[in-house]
């Protein structure tokens, strides 16, 4: 009778977020034009090959890399490289699902996208000369 009770209390399991951050190059960089090598950390997910089908909500997903609003990047890695021409720019990393969904979450842990939830990203400002 114990586990009926609990399993009908309604109460939702709230889900942990995995967080991402750019380790290098840091916010505020100024780099060398041309390839630069870039890393990220990831917790509390697996990153796996992007054309892996998998149904939302699993623990498993991909990486998506843009600069200045331009997607160049989908991968599994946590250490790549970018091409940066001179100038400005804005780096973008988000995670997804392998079933393409974004990842979203609020304070409370992940959750669908409603007004509440953003997407799981990071973003940073170089310079490359």
């Amino acid at each position: 009778m114990l586990i009926y009770l609990v399993a009908c209390t309604g109460k939702e399991e709230t889900v942990e977020a995995p967080t991402l951050e750019w380790l290098a190059p840091a916010d505020g960089d100024t780099l060398a034009a041309g390839d630069t090598n870039a890393s990220i950390v990831v917790d509390g997910m697996v990153l796996t090959d992007p054309a892996k089908h998998a149904e939302a909500g699993t623990p498993e997903g991909y990486v998506v890399v843009s600069v200045d609003g331009a997607e160049v990047l989908t991968t599994a890695e946590v250490v790549f490289t970018l091409t940066l021409d001179a100038g400005e720019h804005d780096l973008n990393a988000a995670l997804f699902y392998t079933d393409g969904d974004a990842i979203t979450a609020d304070t409370a842990g992940l959750c669908e996208e409603d007004a509440g939830c953003a997407a799981v990203e990071s973003t940073i400002s170089v310079t490359a000369e």
